[in-house]
């Protein structure tokens, strides 16, 4: 691990008066990727979207004490007992402390750039080298600006090789990156046309990609040179020499003589440094294939030990971040390249299509969006994706997006098109294409991933069982406790607090007594629109720019401000609305959203002059109606409701419900005189009181399994940073579950405890992990993989989790990822 003082650092930034000793082992530019905060040292880049400085204060109060700054009025005598590092601007300096780290290694450093393959061939070196060197690499796709200073810092002193990426986007960018890295072996990977839309030709990018190589001896590459690769490289005077493999030149270090492609990858007989060799590869489309055999010829200079024996080649694994094939559900194989959205990569992925359609014997289909990164002439790009579409026997072409309408006349008139992939979802079940090879491939801003989603296969292990009977009797519960007649909202917003908002839905509108659900946006309604739900919705946070989208989907908007509705009363005026139902939101105690009292006269006015929309409901938010402390101040925001009104009554020409109580305010104060209620945790078994008095039964348990046990001596450490240190002999399993799937980091070192099938309580072990956390499975000797482990239930209350974490239940509960399976289920 990378160790420096602060002092060393501040020197190198020309900050030579800073004294302290306190050692830096992680550079940090995102404050949400914190692990370590005593050893880490924050840089508050500056760009057109973020100011980084704005998250010093949360990161002060999470234990960060070093921080890189450019705002020479930053109030930094606020943190005493931080160190503030100014310089002139904090992106330069996070790359000159990258480069300060580089100047002390010793070891070979492999610079990668190219337009395709960047990140395959550093992952497939690393798995060839991997078994006999001691490799540190690039983490994904650390390649820009900021990727490459925190590449390099991540750089072992004792590595035996470094692998680091380079990508470029703009002129100029190469000669930083090639300061910071300074390569001493270079490597050139497929050269396409991505980011040319910066440059005025292909050729200008590609000399901006060999700068990176300007004190190179040798560089590996493909000698099969494509034209504009060989004019750059004649016209130029560059001090490397180009080596690499070829399929038609003899005196490449690696020649390809002959492929034979079969049902589980390809057979390849070569000559490789002057030997005749023969081995296999385990993957089908070409971009891979030829990946690694630029990967065999960089060995003959790094690891030429490597290559006695090939028999290594048909076990290395795929890179996941490109061409992933995956098991989908009725019969589907996806092939997810939504990582690449250029030309070039489309040509990859369509053979890799084609060889799993001709394996397969299943007809083939491809999903694709925009191809943001390629071209100045769009026209030009999307004809030759057409004619490249024309030669594949493709039983669909799915277009997605603005700019692939724009173009659609260009491919096949039998290909579709939607305006969005939520437009796609929404139109098609999750049988469409069934027992077809389907190809998804496009640019980041589609979430063409959605798709990928939707049509994955899915085999859960970690467990998310919602009861639905018990939401009709705790909804029951609060029935019986109001007057009769009382109406009901429902809360589904947080995808229904994380327990699935569809099914909890559907469910209540089937059982019937819910006159509304509230959700937090409109995209949450548009759904629950589209899987059938009648049930009058209302918005809670109309953002601009959706009011259409509203309107069409009948949702009703929460408006609590003047700005709001006036722009909400233009829009329904421009719709053609007529006494469209809006809510009104006001302020009388929790001073977060709301029209002030003093403002109703002027909202009046301004719904005088329109008959566009119709007001259905008033409503405040109670901000303590759980303290009976505080109840003072809970009857003066019921009595403002009141006072407004009646002063709306008298004006308004139509009649409107009225609503104040939330889940706490309808337990304690059920005689308040209103038309309806807003029902919120109460509905999912969670009381927001001390003590329940109402006999509320919890909806949701969450369980995992056990993947994997081991037995582990006394004074071993489990997990990250060796938190977990063992007192006694112990056996220690691991369930998939991790604060990736919200499962808080809170709760691991034994501050949680969880249930076996037999009832034995088990704590938690070590740092709670991504996707994984560890348990001392000790005193359960029944506890074996495979077995169930109960997070929380009836018995094992959530709010166990919740108090051990100084949070609330259902923050725990919202939290809990999508990717955690819901099984639903009624009694």
């Amino acid at each position: 691990m990378t160790s420096v003082t602060i002092t060393d650092i501040a020197s190198a930034l020309g900050n030579p008066a800073i004294r302290d000793s306190r050692m830096i082992t992680t550079l940090l530019t995102d404050s949400r990727a914190l692990t370590f905060p005593e050893g880490t040292l924050f840089f508050a880049l500056v760009t057109q979207k973020q100011d980084g400085h704005k998250y010093i204060k949360p990161l002060y109060s999470r234990g960060v004490r070093a921080f890189v700054i450019s705002d020479r009025h930053f109030p930094t005598d606020e943190y005493r007992d931080a160190t503030f590092i100014t310089v002139p601007d904090t992106l330069a300096a996070l790359q000159q402390v990258g480069s300060l780290h580089r100047h002390r290694l010793s070891m070979p450093v492999v610079g990668i750039t190219g337009s395709n393959g960047k990140t395959t061939v550093k992952e497939l070196l690393y798995q060839m080298i991997g078994g006999t060197k001691k490799v540190s690499r690039s983490p994904r796709s650390y390649n820009s600006a900021i990727g490459v200073p925190l590449s390099l810092w991540g750089i072992s002193d004792d590595a035996d090789l470094a692998l680091i990426e380079a990508g470029i986007s703009r002129p100029g960018e190469m000669d930083r990156l090639e300061r910071i890295i300074l390569p001493t072996v270079g490597v050139l990977t497929h050269l396409g046309t991505a980011h040319l839309e910066n440059f005025p030709d292909r050729q200008s990018l590609i000399r901006e990609k060999l700068r990176l190589f300007r004190h190179c001896d040798r560089v590996y590459g493909c000698l099969d040179l494509d034209p504009d690769l060989q004019t750059v490289l004649r016209e130029g005077s560059y001090p490397f020499a180009l080596t690499g493999w070829s399929r038609s030149r003899q005196d490449a270090v690696l020649w390809i003589r002959r492929e034979v492609h079969t049902s589980g990858g390809v057979d390849v007989d070569a000559t490789l440094s002057g030997r005749e060799v023969h081995f296999e590869l385990p993957f089908l489309d070409d971009g891979t294939i030829e990946d690694c055999y630029l990967a065999l010829t960089i060995l003959t200079e790094l690891a030429p030990e490597r290559l006695k024996d090939l028999s290594f080649t048909h076990r290395l694994e795929p890179v996941s971040m490109r061409l992933e094939t995956l098991e989908g559900e009725h019969g589907m194989t996806i092939i997810n390249d939504t990582y690449n959205a250029d030309i070039d990569s489309l040509s990859i992925a369509l053979s890799a299509l084609r060889r799993r359609q001709e394996l397969l014997g299943k007809p083939s289909a491809v999903i694709m969006s925009a191809f943001r990164e390629s071209s100045h002439d769009k026209t030009g790009l999307y004809s030759t994706i057409s004619s490249l579409l024309r030669r594949f026997d493709l039983s669909e072409t799915i277009l997605i997006g603005d700019e692939m309408g724009e173009y659609r006349t260009t491919f096949s008139p039998n290909a579709r098109y939607y305006r969005s992939t939520e437009d796609f979802l929404a139109d098609h079940p999750e049988e469409y294409l069934a027992d077809h090879v389907v190809l998804i491939k496009g640019a980041h801003e589609s979430h063409l991933e959605e798709i990928v989603r939707r049509m994955v296969r899915r085999v859960h292990q970690t467990i998310l069982s919602v009861n639905l009977s018990r939401l009709g009797h705790n909804l029951n519960l609060y029935r019986a406790h109001l007057p009769k007649g009382m109406r009901f909202t429902c809360m589904l917003k947080a995808n229904a607090y994380g327990l699935g908002s569809n099914e909890v839905a559907r469910y209540l509108e089937q059982t019937g007594g819910v006159d509304y659900f509230a959700v937090a946006v409109c995209d949450e309604g548009k759904e629950l629109r589209r899987l059938g739900i009648t049930t009058q919705i209302m918005v809670m946070n109309p953002e601009p720019g959706s009011y259409e989208q509203i309107m069409s989907n009948h949702l009703e908007p929460n408006i609590f401000n003047k700005h709001l509705l006036l722009d909400f009363i233009s829009a329904a005026e421009r719709y053609g609305a007529h006494l469209y139902p809006i809510h009104l939101k006001w302020n009388t105690g929790m001073h977060r959203t709301g029209f002030d009292e003093d403002e109703v006269e002027e909202v009046l006015t301004i719904l005088s002059r329109t008959s566009a929309v119709r007001v259905a409901s008033i409503f405040t938010h109670l901000s303590v109606a759980d303290e009976p402390t505080e109840d003072d101040y809970t009857y003066k925001q019921l009595a403002m409701l009141d006072r407004v009104e009646e002063r709306l009554r008298q004006a308004l020409p139509h009649p409107f419900l009225k609503h104040a109580l939330n889940t706490a305010g309808m337990t304690r104060f059920p005689d308040y005189r209103s038309d309806m209620v807003r029902l919120g945790c109460g509905l999912y078994g969670f009381s927001p009181l001390q003590v329940d008095p109402m006999g509320l039964e919890p909806v949701a348990s969450l369980s995992s399994v056990i993947l994997q046990t081991r037995k582990l001596p006394a004074g071993a450490t489990v997990g990250y940073g060796r938190k977990g240190l063992l007192t006694r002999d112990s056996r220690i399993g691991v369930i998939p579950i991790g604060y990736a799937d919200g499962l808080p980091r809170q709760l691991g070192n034994g501050r949680a405890l969880f249930r076996t099938e037999s009832g034995a309580l088990i704590p938690t072990v070590g740092n709670v992990c991504m996707d994984a956390v560890m348990l001392d499975l000790t005193d359960a000797p029944t506890a074996v993989e495979g077995s169930r482990v109960v997070i929380f239930d009836d018995q094992l209350p959530i709010t166990r989790l919740s108090d051990a974490c100084g949070t609330i239940h259902y923050e725990i509960l919202s939290r809990l990822s999508s990717r955690i399976a819901r099984h639903y289920f009624t009694e």
